[in-house]
């Protein structure tokens, strides 16, 4: 797997978005999200998949919840010092999914506690759903990808 991956899956991703929605700084920003997931050792297409459910790639989105950036991290629970500001939400939003796997084992789980905190509710599961439906339609549409 390589960068390449990353920018099959936002060229993928993008095409998701309504045309006018298509900038380049969300493809940017997708590629910043999916390039930071390859280095660490993460999930690409999951993790764009995610970003897409949660900003549409809009990496100044801030949710009514107190969620920031395109993985829409909060930083009371996620950055150093529980504080926005110094904060690489992109690397907080990794380490936070990969906390969460390692706690709940399966995807579906760990993006449902993603989404709601402590307890799994029916509207959090509905997005961990939607999540991994997009993931595999990311993986769908590139399959495995020979680095040469």
């Amino acid at each position: 797997m390589s960068f390449f991956y990353a920018y099959l899956a936002c060229a993928t991703a993008l095409s998701w978005l309504a045309p006018h929605d298509r900038t380049p700084e969300r493809f940017s920003t997708c590629l910043a999200v999916g390039s930071a997931a390859y280095s660490a050792g993460a999930d690409v297409d999951l993790v764009v998949a995610l970003s897409f459910t949660e900003s549409r790639f809009n990496m100044v989105a801030v949710s009514s919840a107190g969620a920031y950036g395109r993985l829409q991290v909060k930083p009371v629970f996620h950055c150093p010092g529980k504080r926005l500001k110094g904060c690489d939400l992109i690397t907080a939003g990794l380490q936070a999914l990969a906390k969460y796997r390692k706690k709940y084992g399966r995807w579906s789980e760990a993006l449902c506690h993603w989404n709601s905190g402590n307890t799994c509710y029916r509207r959090s599961r509905l997005f961990a759903r939607i999540v991994l439906k997009r993931r595999r339609a990311l993986n769908r549409s590139h399959g495995d990808v020979d680095d040469g």
